[in-house]
């Protein structure tokens, strides 16, 4: 009676075959997910602005979108992001003891955030905001930029870059 079944040379071909295949694959699915973490960071800081600027007419108070290294100081470097009402007599780029923290996230692993200013904050008057633009680049999609670019009336929008964009700060 004959085993049936495969001879170590065959499975190490096979196995050998699949790894090339895989190396092969590889850089695309690492650009792949360079891409998915671009639009993910830019379309949770797109909502929250958003919020932000229905809060601060709602609320009648200033609030403040930005990212912290350290969840009180606004500022490039960190990978955590701040959304805070301003209390009466406060500052707009540092949340302080008295102010109320109204959402807080993180932006995916890999985002390099940099911009003109270091936060946002939208005002309690129709049309009375920051003028401001964050842009997010990922190292594993070299070239490509993802910015939010956020208009004195308080509008923010999107802006996609492919032509060589690099994370500069503005």
């Amino acid at each position: 009676m004959r085993n049936r079944g495969f001879t170590l040379a065959e499975l190490l071909v096979a196995m050998t075959i699949g790894a090339i295949l895989l190396a092969q694959a590889a850089p695309g699915l690492v650009r792949h997910r360079g891409e998915a973490a671009l639009r993910t960071a830019a379309s949770q800081t797109l909502a929250a602005l958003q919020l932000a600027r229905r809060l601060a007419l709602a609320r009648g108070q200033s609030v403040t979108v930005c990212p912290s290294a350290d969840g009180a100081a606004c500022g490039f470097g960190g990978s955590t992001w701040l959304l805070f009402a301003n209390a009466p007599g406060g500052t707009d780029g540092h949340r302080e003891a008295a102010d109320e923290l109204l959402q807080s996230w993180e932006v995916p692993a890999g985002i390099l955030v940099t911009g003109t200013r270091g936060y946002a904050a939208f005002q309690p008057q129709a049309g009375t905001a920051t003028t401001v633009t964050f842009q997010f680049c990922h190292r594993a999609v070299p070239g490509e930029a993802v910015s939010i670019v956020i208009s004195q009336t308080g509008r923010p929008r999107v802006t996609r870059s492919t032509s060589g964009a690099t994370c500069q700060t503005g």
